[in-house]
């Protein structure tokens, strides 16, 4: 019995399509996360071997179901994107059961796609959380396809050489799914363990006069930090102030920092890239158009890691939805539009008002985001293809699929070798649909800013400590 379900009497009466939907069900979709995986893939083995199925039909049943059930799991995850993170907690979805996932990606990460396979609940979580973050399809597909051989095979013959090696082991069964179950589990137990005594070392490291800032600062254990640009190193469009700068280059001859921003590469060269003295020996990178390029400061001088511009074609059309969109919206009000369609190699950025707009009239034409939520949820029907990122204060971009700040946040960790959740992004656009909350899924830890003032004491603290 499992939660009060006999499975080899449901292996009896349901038989292929039974097992077919429940391996599919737990294996990506998240209400079906308390299922019985592994213990019904050994009970199906052992009945295998008894006659009751043919072990070879039950074989390719087991490996597509589970590869489908990852497969629509990864999916569900790419819609829902960061969102899910803000879902409330219910009778079939608890948040723990992602951070706990979080944790398993953070220590293992691609491989965490065919690792979970063997770990109850985090089997369930990790592919919706590799479409969360945008892993490269080829790579899921990989370890998703290698999981479900491993997994689901593994489990089946296992229970099915054990059938034919010992005689009537059917009297057995019940003291083995039980001890299946006791083993698969360990492996989460020792996660949540570990994710608890982290925790705990935290707070008891941080001191009772401490203020709230440092305390975020001091419990992240921070190695290497990512600034936004826009209304956090500066104002929208400006350029950051000499001062901030200067601490910002500072700040990088101490560890690695990146300035992280959905603004082009033309405006990062000029306004951070050029000031940059050549004698400096900062540890700094530069990711523009969210993520789209990435520049490294080398021995004096400045290297272009990666680059992934848009084809001409694909800027034209995207230019043509952006003004189609824009029209059906209605999102000024039936006012004469004075909005930009901004084409930027790498991006396409609707900018909602003229050029040198004052920030007072940035920050009143949508302080309650609802105008550019309501024209992105009508480019994501109309681009499927493309990232559709609201930014700043009237800005949305347009980029291409599974190019964003979570792309560069993990291509910086691995060039660094250091874990997301060792670095800390700070932005202001944390909320649903903003480009910041791109690298949320990636584990990096997070402060939100409410502009440069903030994030210049933020940088203090750091160069204080």
């Amino acid at each position: 019995m499992f939660f009060g379900i006999d499975i080899t009497q449901l292996i009896q009466v349901f038989g292929y399509p039974g097992i077919f939907a429940i391996i599919m069900a737990e294996s990506g979709l998240f209400f079906a996360v308390a299922l019985p995986g592994g213990s019904l893939l050994f009970t199906a083995g052992l009945l295998a071997s008894q006659g009751y199925l043919n072990i070879w039909i039950l074989l390719s049943t087991v490996i597509i179901a589970a590869t489908l059930g990852d497969t629509i799991g990864y999916w569900f995850g790419s819609w829902v994107g960061p969102a899910l993170w803000r879902r409330e907690d219910s009778r079939f979805f608890k948040k723990k059961h992602l951070e706990h996932t979080r944790d398993f990606f953070n220590e293992h990460g691609a491989k965490t796609i065919l690792l979970a396979r063997f770990v109850p609940v985090v089997r369930t979580f990790a592919p919706i959380l590799a479409g969360v973050g945008e892993m490269r399809y080829s790579t899921f597909l990989f370890y998703n396809v290698a999981g479900a051989v491993l997994w689901g095979g593994g489990f089946t013959l296992a229970g099915y050489f054990l059938g034919e090696a010992i005689p009537e082991v059917e009297k057995y069964l019940e003291i083995v799914i039980i001890s299946i179950i006791v083993i698969t589990v360990l492996p989460l137990v020792h996660q949540i363990w570990l994710a608890r005594r982290r925790e705990k070392r935290y707070n008891s490291d941080m001191p009772e006069t401490m203020t709230l800032k440092d305390a975020r600062v001091e419990k992240m254990n921070t190695q290497g930090i990512i600034f936004d640009l826009d209304d956090t190193l500066a104002e929208s469009f400006q350029a950051p102030s000499e001062g901030i700068l200067e601490k910002l280059f500072t700040l990088a001859e101490r560890m690695p920092v990146a300035v992280m921003s959905g603004a082009t590469f033309t405006r990062l060269e000029r306004d951070v890239m050029k000031r940059l003295p050549a004698h400096r020996t900062a540890q700094l990178s530069v990711f523009s158009d969210n993520g789209a390029r990435c520049d490294i400061w080398k021995n004096g001088t400045w290297n272009t890691e990666y680059h992934f511009p848009l084809e001409t074609e694909e800027r034209e059309h995207i230019s043509k939805i952006v003004a189609e969109a824009v029209e059906e919206t209605d999102v000024f009000n039936g006012e004469e539009p004075q909005y930009r369609i901004l084409d930027r190699g790498t991006s396409v950025s609707f900018a909602a008002l003229e050029d040198g707009a004052p920030q007072s009239k940035k920050s009143a034409w949508d302080p309650n985001l609802t105008k550019r939520p309501k024209l992105a949820e009508v480019l994501r029907e109309k681009l499927p293809g493309y990232e559709i990122l609201i930014a700043g204060k009237t800005t949305i971009d347009i980029v291409r699929k599974g190019i964003s700040k979570a792309y560069g946040v993990e291509w910086l960790s691995a060039h660094l070798d250091i874990p997301a959740h060792n670095m800390l992004f700070v932005g202001d656009a944390f909320y649903e649909g903003g480009n910041d909350a791109a690298v949320i899924p990636t584990g990096i830890k997070t402060h939100h800013t409410s502009g440069p003032e903030e994030t210049e004491k933020l940088i203090d603290q750091l160069l204080e400590g």
